[in-house]
């Protein structure tokens, strides 16, 4: 009995000397599901693919992924951390996990979205739970949360303080951009979410920019076209689709992709931007007249759109997009954080020119 007694003392003793914090737990229906195409998609997947049956099986695969969705949401909590779960624990050997399966969080300052701090996901479990920010002033901010760019994401759990407050929002947006593109354009291979160009250019121009890219598998498909098609309200379609299609393709589908979208969209305009000069063909005598004919075979399309009679189209060419040193990438193709903001620097520009 003794015994019994002094460890039921030891216990006590153990346990009081740790501080057990109480949480809440904000399920994702409680959230606002923003940066999706279309509402009403399965889960967090960008398109309904049983409904867009004529799309390529793995183009449809790549739909599910969560890229370019987020929340945002209002609390005085001191700590923010997530629970969530993504289909697998597979990685890509060009890309971070955070990137990957990872979540990352700015807080709205006076000077516009301010990073805090990311989610690291688990190498080896498919579920995950990661502190993003902790020690926080225990006043009202604005929190935008970015999902995994490259995983198919099943479901989250904001985990804020016992007591904090907590209202979901809705942003306002002045434009409503879609970028349609390769792995670049999906986010291969920024740091995290939030650094993937059509993320910053969302923040930068308070527009609600809709990621449609499909690493790999951009080659401007009918079907595809079909499905952009029904993306209400555009004030500006991306097609950074080039680095994907053989000069082939590019030749044959550029233009049929364009007469589709214009179909629904007679008026909207459409970017068109050359493949970003692939450093891998520094050398590569095979790549470099790869990447020389896809981008020629680009501007003539364009010109002949033009010819055509087709309007409102634009046209960004390769110069400089990821810069000239060579140092753009992170392996001859894909771009770093800092060619993704070189890029951002042209891209954005353009668009706002455009809009």
């Amino acid at each position: 009995m003794k015994k019994k007694i002094s460890t039921f003392l030891l216990l006590i003793l153990i346990c009081g000397s740790f501080t057990v914090y109480a949480q809440q737990f904000i399920p994702a229906s409680k959230f606002e599901i923003q940066g999706r195409p279309f509402e009403n998609t399965p889960k967090f997947h960008r398109v309904d693919t049983l409904k867009y049956k004529e799309l390529p099986a793995a183009v449809k695969k790549l739909y599910t992924h969560s890229t370019g969705m987020f929340v945002t949401f209002k609390s005085n909590t001191s700590k923010l951390s997530l629970r969530w779960k993504t289909v697998d624990a597979e990685l890509g050997n060009n890309s971070t996990p955070i990137m990957s399966r990872g979540f990352d969080v700015y807080v709205r300052d006076v000077d516009g979205w301010r990073f805090a701090g990311v989610a690291r996901p688990d190498l080896k479990n498919a579920e995950s739970k990661a502190i993003l920010v902790e020690d926080m002033a225990k006043t009202e901010k604005e929190f935008l949360l970015y999902f995994p760019l490259y995983k198919e994401l099943v479901d989250f759990d904001v985990i804020i303080d016992e007591k904090a407050s907590f209202v979901a929002t809705k942003q306002s947006f002045n434009k409503k951009v879609v970028v349609y593109g390769s792995s670049i354009v999906h986010g291969a291979s920024a740091s995290r979410p939030g650094l993937a160009y059509p993320a910053q250019l969302g923040r930068k121009l308070n527009a609600n920019v809709l990621n449609m890219g499909v690493s790999g598998n951009a080659r401007m498909e009918p079907a595809v076209a079909d499905m952009l098609s029904d993306i209400g309200s555009i004030d500006l379609i991306i097609m950074d689709c080039v680095p994907n299609s053989s000069p082939e393709e590019v030749e044959e589908r550029t233009f049929n992709f364009v007469a589709r979208l214009r179909k629904s969209h007679p008026k909207v305009p459409i970017l068109l931007i050359e493949s970003i000069t692939r450093q891998i063909g520094n050398y590569n005598l095979k790549w470099r007249a790869r990447l020389i004919a896809q981008n020629n075979n680009f501007r003539q399309q364009y010109e002949r759109l033009q010819q055509a009679g087709y309007k409102d189209l634009y046209y960004l060419p390769t110069d400089h997009l990821i810069g000239d040193d060579s140092e753009g990438t992170v392996d001859g193709t894909h771009p770093t954080d800092v060619g993704f903001e070189r890029m951002l620097k042209i891209i954005g520009a353009k668009v706002e020119a455009i809009l």
